[in-house]
This record gives structure tokens, sequence and C-alpha cells, in this order.
């Protein structure tokens, strides 16, 4: 079969964070693939909202996998399925949240804020070309996600008064609470079903641990040569850095482009 669906991480694998730019062989090649009919989908931790402040908001994604698999819009923003993490889960971390014991953020479907802000969230944010958030407080809303600021110990601590939920991981002091069933594979399955497409007709490219089961479940998985070691150890193929050409030498190696 055909690659027919082409899965992309943001950061660190369409946007670099040392120029702060998508580099321009991934653009030309973005726009070869549109060209194909090869339908492209970002499938990142992102929120929406933080896609339209960053680089890639010019890009025509057909559809948009966010929260790391917790939300799936289509091509015009659509909802089409939402995986809210539970509401007693939410609840056994709301004290932290109010007192402001954790900077946390609570990503709902058309809000994202945290509870407060320190040097840690500044350095965090920093790191991946991000404003740092609003403050904000919890209105009642469904929470997809929960954005902590935190290390391993803080981590199962909040585990433990969110038993429906896991943590994954994306950097040392940032971390994304969702629902034990979500994942990047979970959206991607959604997305998969709306547009009638196949798992050997898809391809995805990642960097970071919350990309290994993506790149694990794609018929084609690519890791950028700038990705974490356990990510490559998964991967398909291994490219180059995302400032050096990586994913147009590696739809060049699957012969996807010339």
């Amino acid at each position: 079969m055909s690659i027919k669906a082409i899965f992309f991480d943001i950061d660190g694998t369409l946007l670099s964070h040392k120029s702060k730019r998508v580099p321009e062989d991934t653009r030309k090649a973005f726009e070869q693939l549109k060209a194909k009919g090869i339908k492209l989908f970002a499938s990142t931790g992102r929120h929406i909202l933080e896609i339209d402040r960053l680089p890639v908001r010019d890009m025509e994604f057909d559809g948009y996998v966010l929260l790391n698999g917790q939300l799936c819009l289509d091509g015009q923003r659509r909802l089409l399925w939402g995986n809210a993490i539970p509401k007693q889960d939410l609840e056994g971390i709301l004290s932290f949240f109010e007192e402001k014991k954790i900077p946390l953020g609570l990503l709902e479907l058309e809000r994202f804020y945290i509870n407060f802000v320190n040097a840690q969230v500044k350095e965090v944010q920093s790191s991946i070309s991000s404003e740092v958030p609003e403050v904000g407080s919890y209105e009642g809303g469904e929470v997809y996600l929960v954005d902590a600021f935190i290390n391993h110990r803080e981590a199962k601590m909040l585990l433990e008064r969110m038993p429906h939920c896991k943590v994954i991981w994306w950097n040392d002091l940032g971390a994304d609470i969702i629902s034990a069933g979500g994942g990047k594979v979970a959206g991607i399955q959604h997305m998969m079903s709306h547009y009638h497409i196949h798992r050997e007709e898809i391809m995805a490219f990642g960097d970071e641990e919350n990309d290994v089961e993506m790149i694990k479940f794609a018929q084609i998985g690519v890791a950028m040569g700038n990705a974490v070691e356990h990510l490559k150890q998964h991967a398909d193929y291994i490219t180059d850095d995302v400032d050096a050409g990586g994913i147009l030498h590696a739809l060049q190696h699957f012969g996807i482009l010339e």
C-alpha cells in the first residue's frame, strides 16, 4: 500500500527551536506532499491556540491531533473527537491548582490557562519557543489535559490523586497528564476512521518521548536526528536533524518525494 497520510509532531520535528522557524526545505516538502494528494496532519501535545502563535500557523493541515491525542479537529478546526480527563481525577488535584502548590496548566477545548507562573515555567516555555500561558481560574469546564511543570516525585504524587490518568513526559521539568486510555495513537485512530485511512497507509515523524507510540504504530515511523535515544530505538528510520533537511531526506529515502 502507498502512503496516503503523514502525521507530524511539531516541536523539534516541523519547528526548529534553534532557528525558531520551520526550515524552508520542510515547507517545500510539505507543499509537494499536498500536491500529490497526501493528507497531512499535525500530531502534537500542543493546543490549537498555541499553534496559532507558532511559525506553523500558516501551514495548511488536513487535521489536528492535539493535546497528545485528547482532541481531534478537522482541517476547518471543527471538533471530531474529544477525550476529557475524568471529573473525579480532575477534582483530585484542584486543591493543588487553587492553592498554587505546583504550576499546573489546564487545557480545555477553547481555553488554556495556568494557576501561577514561576521561573521553572518561564524556562520550560522558553525552551519550546512558547509564551507563558495566561493565569486563570477553573470555572467548571471539561479539561482534556493537565500541563504540569513538575519533577518525577511530584508526578507520582499527582497520579495518586488521578488513578484513571497517566503522565507523558516532554521535558525534564514538564509533563502532560491525560486520561489513561489516551495518547497520540488514540487520536490518530479516530482521524484515520474519519478519513477512511488504513494503518498501512500512514507515516509519522517525531522526536520526543510522547512520539514513541505514534512511531511504533505507523507503517513507517521516522525519528528525527535530534530525537531522544528511546524514540530512535523504535523507529523504522532515523533521519537527519530538523535543521539539516531531516523530513525531506526521509521522504526521499522512502521514494515518497523525488
